[in-house]
Order: structure tokens, then sequence, then C-alpha cells
């Protein structure tokens, strides 16, 4: 169980580039005015799904003989304090700050404090607001944390009641992704039963599964999840079946869920040789998926302006190769920022602030 999952960080820096190609293609659709190859990459989304399902899955694989032990309550919040808000902090600060600066002055300015404040806290807001004002990618991270903090909660008081009310939670998510919850158009309740909580369930029923079973076809549970998502992407391609309202969680959420208990049986069973390099982008995708917005719109801006002043090289050029260059100058700025602020800054802090804990 202390054993490494490597596998698993490849597949996070799988998903942070997915992500990467998927919102390049709009970005910089909008930015040079016409369509890029990026287009074969719109399902580049999912790895939304997949961090939620891995997401679950961590947390429960690493904590879950903390449920029902207050004296680690600390230590839980402590970490994920930590993973998530630092980075994030600084990243939002230079976001804003950066806007000060650019045509976008006005903006913060007129976004009301209350606003200001959801987004440093990671409270659920409008998507809108985030994608004009703040880090478009954050409204996922709200999603985690809410995930954490019922997770603290079991921690904290692992009784019949609360285990009744995370039952009733997940009823409650499960009733909504079909409509039958009467909650209407309320925002805090359509974020609190929002399908995307059940792929943290998934996570934590395959954390489970593998702490409690063994199964002897993790090659062919690897496969079928690859051929169910290979299916998915391409029904999404061409929306051949329509599941509407259950699409992310039934066709990506369970292959998701498949392959993660597939990899880990492997792993744990048999040594696997993984390039230095896919596991370093697994390392680096929080970074990644946090800063790649802000690089594609201003490398783009950038390179846009250069090749415009010499029309020689705007016609000789291949539109594609900027977009690619683009997306892979934004790859490596965002692994920069892991090396050199990220993993500095985790390994500090944990450092001094585990030294008090402890």
């Amino acid at each position: 169980m202390n054993k490494k999952l490597n596998l698993l960080q490849v597949y996070r820096g799988i998903a942070a580039i997915l992500v990467v190609l998927s919102h390049g293609d709009r970005i910089l659709s909008r930015q040079f005015d016409r369509n890029t190859l990026l287009h074969i990459f719109h399902f580049g989304w999912i790895g939304v799904d997949f961090f939620f399902v891995l997401s679950g899955f961590i947390i429960f694989y690493i904590h879950q003989y903390d449920i029902g032990k207050p004296n680690k309550l600390k230590a839980f919040i402590t970490k994920r304090f930590i993973r998530i808000y630092p980075l994030y902090w600084i990243v939002l600060a230079s976001k804003i700050l950066a806007s000060i600066f650019t045509n976008y002055k006005d903006t913060i300015p007129q976004t009301g404090a209350g606003e200001v404040l959801k987004a440093f806290l990671l409270l659920s807001q409008d998507r809108a607001i985030l994608n004009t004002n703040f880090i478009g990618v954050s409204w996922t991270l709200s999603y985690e944390i809410f995930f954490y903090c019922l997770f603290a909660g079991l921690i904290l008081f692992d009784t019949k009641i609360c285990r009744a009310i995370v039952v009733a939670w997940i009823a409650g998510v499960v009733l909504n992704l079909f409509d039958l919850l009467p909650i209407g158009n309320n925002f805090l309740l359509n974020f609190i039963f929002d399908e995307h909580n059940l792929e943290f369930i998934l996570g934590c029923l395959a954390a489970y599964a593998i702490s409690k079973s063994r199964f002897k076809l993790k090659s062919s549970l690897i496969y079928t999840s690859l051929f169910l998502l290979v299916l998915s992407v391409i029904n999404t391609k061409y929306g051949e079946f329509d599941v509407s309202g259950i699409p992310s969680l039934i066709s990506y959420g369970i292959p998701f869920t498949l392959l993660i208990i597939g990899s880990v049986y492997l792993e744990m069973s048999s040594k696997i040789n993984i390039p230095l390099i896919l596991i370093y982008l697994g390392d680096a995708s929080y970074s990644i998926y946090l800063t790649h917005g802000f690089f594609l719109s201003n490398i783009s801006k950038i390179l846009d302006a250069l090749l415009r002043k010499s029309e020689v090289l705007y016609t000789i050029i291949n539109f594609n190769i900027i977009v690619f260059l683009t997306v892979f100058i934004a790859v490596a700025l965002g692994s920069s920022i892991h090396t050199y602020i990220e993993k500095p800054l985790i390994i500090n802090l944990r450092n001094k602030v585990f030294a008090k804990i402890t």
C-alpha cells in the first residue's frame, strides 16, 4: 500500500495534457481566427473526469484508516491545504496583477469583493466569472475542496449519523442525476448534488476494492477500460448515443475507475519501467493545469504579433506548427513552474508545518 504508483502519475500527466490540448483549440482558434488541428483533441475535457476519479481513489487509498480517528484530522487538512492552495494563490494573484496591467485592467476592479473572496477560498461560483476574471479551471478545485471537507467529516465524526448523511448525500446526487431531486435552479444545491461528485465516490470504491480484493484479470481490466474509453470518445465526437444527463459519469467515470484498478494491481504485481519524463509530467500536472490557460493566451498573442511583422514568415510557416509550438511552450513553462516554484514550496511547507505537528 506504500508503493508509489507511477502508472497513475503517468495518467495524471496525460490527463493534464489532454485538457491543455482541448483548451488550446478553443483559445488559439479564437486568437488566430481560424480552425486548428487541435480540434481532434476536443474531447480533452475528459481529463477532468479522470482527475476526479483519481482524487477519490488517492484520498481513500491513503487515508481510509484515518476514518474515525480525530487525531488524524490536522495532518489530513494540512496535507490537502499545502497541496492545493499555496500554488493556486500564487497563480491567481499573478493572474489578477497581470490583468490590472493589460487590456483587462477594468475587469478585476468591477468584480465584487465576494467573488474575489470566493475565488481565493475556492468556493463554488459561476464559471463565467472564473473564466473572465480568475482561473477558469478552478471550478474543478471547488469540487475537490468539497470532497476533502466531506472526507474530513468522516475522519472527525465516524458515527452512524455522519455515515447516514454521506449515504443520503450520495442518494441525492444519484436522484439529481436523473432530475428527480426538486432543487430547481438553486446554485449551491446544484453544486452539492452535481453528478461530478459521484466520480470521487467511484474513486473511493476503486480504492476499497483494491484493499479488500485481489483481481487476477488486471490486464483485462485495463484493456476493457481503454476499449470503453475509445468508444466513449467516438460517441463524444459523433453523438451516436444520447444518454442525456449522464455521459461523463457513465462514459468516462466508470472506464477510468476500471483503468485505475487494473493499473494499480498491475504495478503492484510486476515491475514496470516507465520513462522518467512521463512521471515528471505527472508530477508537474497541477502546475500545468493551473497555468496553461494564461500561457496559451499570451504566448499566442506574442507569436502572432511577431509573425505579422514579417509577412514572409507568416506565409511560409505552417499555421498548425505555430499552434503546436504554442502548446509545447505552455506545457514547458507550466513544468518550470512545478520545478522552480511548486516543488520547493511544497517541500519547505511540509518540512516546517509537519515538524510542528509531530
